[in-house]
């Protein structure tokens, strides 16, 4: 590319022998000088040339300028004078700015490190550019600088060099940027590669952080990959943030709880699912999970408080009718058991554990009364022929339930050993023969 002609610098020619046998130190002094402003403003060159070379780029498209520009700041970033620019960096960050948008991937490929350097170069193109005392010392590397940074971004008594850079960068460039890191972020992680998606997603956030804004997508995002990481407190610090500002719903609680049960923790993973239930207390999801926790530990009367309030927010979920069947059947509330198990059945047609569940319950029963019989002496016939009428009327009521169960399953030999003995009972000897070879495998 021709440089304008104002551009081209002086050629300095130098006889660093003839330097050294002065014996005039004003002489050397002189020349040293000499050697110094050729050498700045070299760099300064370089910097009007990282200019040119983008907006070369930005007419013709030509990946070699890109190329060059980057080479001439790369090269002011480390000069003594001009790293404290705020316009080499600002002239760098639009370089690199370029190359993370660029659809052409042979190009790309030049520059894969192209957002996170935009991202370095507009920060330190910021800090540069504030006038206030102490801003171009700021360690933007650390978070207590970022913060600081951010602090006299925003503090309305900030004066800065030039302000449309700040305008440039915040309203046009970060923008782009943060989207760029959390579509670069969500591809990491379909690949499975969690600690790019991390990475990235947390820039996301600070770009947006810088903009004034709470990126609750990158958060959840990070929160996510954190956690696939087995980073569990990160994840968990993410997440709590997330919920203190409303975002994500129920399942937050529901994965901070998974969280802390992987870590044993049990106090805190019920701390997790209570504080959702007070957040979105009709929820099935937490209600349920509260539930199994409760009847777990053997908390029944609680647990029979909250399958109340469970059945009420979803009355269609067969699987809280069933378990709270089984509360009533462990407390010897047959009636109230058998109605919740009926009704599991009622909503769901094919759950077998409910019908199993019901004919085991009756059977069990029927089992008991038998047992009371064959315990009654000759001279106590009354009593006998009572309980083995109740042991044939639950035997009765248990059949029923356990034709459906082994209508689901046929293949279930709990199910099968039960109607063999309550056909031998009541006396349906097809039934029972019938029944006795399927057990069998004949």
């Amino acid at each position: 590319m021709k440089m304008a002609k104002s551009l081209i610098m002086p050629k300095v020619k130098t006889n660093f022998v003839q330097i050294i046998k002065m014996k005039n130190t004003r002489s050397i002094i002189a020349a040293i000088a000499i050697l110094s402003v050729s050498f700045a403003s070299a760099q300064k060159a370089k910097v009007v040339s990282a200019y040119n070379y983008n907006k070369a780029y930005e007419r013709d498209k030509d990946c070699s300028d890109l190329k060059k520009g980057i080479e001439s700041i790369q090269s002011a970033t480390k000069d003594e004078k001009t790293r404290s620019w705020a316009k080499t960096w600002y002239y760098g960050g639009n370089l690199y700015f370029n190359a993370a948008l660029t659809k052409d991937a042979e190009c790309a490929a030049q520059f894969e490190d192209a957002l996170d350097n935009t991202l370095t170069f507009y920060i330190n193109a910021m800090k540069y550019n504030i006038k206030t005392e102490g801003a171009s010392e700021i360690d933007v590397d650390t978070d207590e600088g970022m913060t600081k940074l951010i602090g006299m971004i925003y503090n309305k008594d900030t004066d800065f060099e030039d302000p449309t850079y700040m305008r440039d960068i915040m309203g046009q460039k970060f923008p782009y940027l943060a989207n760029a890191f959390i579509n670069t972020g969500v591809e990491a992680f379909q690949v499975e590669d969690y600690k790019k998606a991390k990475d990235l997603s947390e820039k996301s956030v600070g770009v947006n952080a810088l903009m004034g804004r709470f990126d609750s997508l990158g958060m959840y995002n990070a929160a996510l990959a954190a956690e696939r990481l087995e980073m569990y407190d990160e994840a968990i610090l993410y997440y709590t943030v997330l919920t203190s500002v409303g975002y994500g719903g129920p399942e937050l609680y529901l994965y901070m709880a998974s969280i802390h049960d992987r870590n044993g923790d049990s106090t805190k993973m019920l701390e997790a699912i209570q504080n959702g239930r007070k957040a979105f207390p009709e929820d099935p999801n937490l209600i349920t999970e509260e539930l199994s926790y409760l009847i777990t530990t053997g908390q029944t009367e609680e647990a029979l408080k909250n399958f109340d309030a469970a059945i009420a927010a979803d009355p269609t979920n067969p699987s809280l009718y069933y378990n709270r069947g089984i509360i009533f059947d462990e407390l010897k509330e047959a009636d109230k058991a058998a109605a919740d198990y009926s009704k599991a059945l009622e909503v769901d047609p094919t759950f077998f554990d409910a019908a199993y569940n019901l004919g085991a319950m009756y059977y069990n029963m029927g089992v008991e009364w038998n047992n009371k019989a064959s315990s009654y002496g000759l001279n106590e016939t009354a009593k006998y022929k009572e309980a083995t009428t109740k042991a044939n009327e639950y035997f009765a009521k248990a059949r029923p339930a356990l034709e459906k169960a082994h209508e689901l399953d046929e293949t279930d030999q709990p199910t099968m050993a039960s109607l063999v003995k309550i056909y031998a009972i009541i006396g349906e000897d097809d039934l029972y023969v019938k029944m006795k070879k399927k057990l069998q495998g004949n």
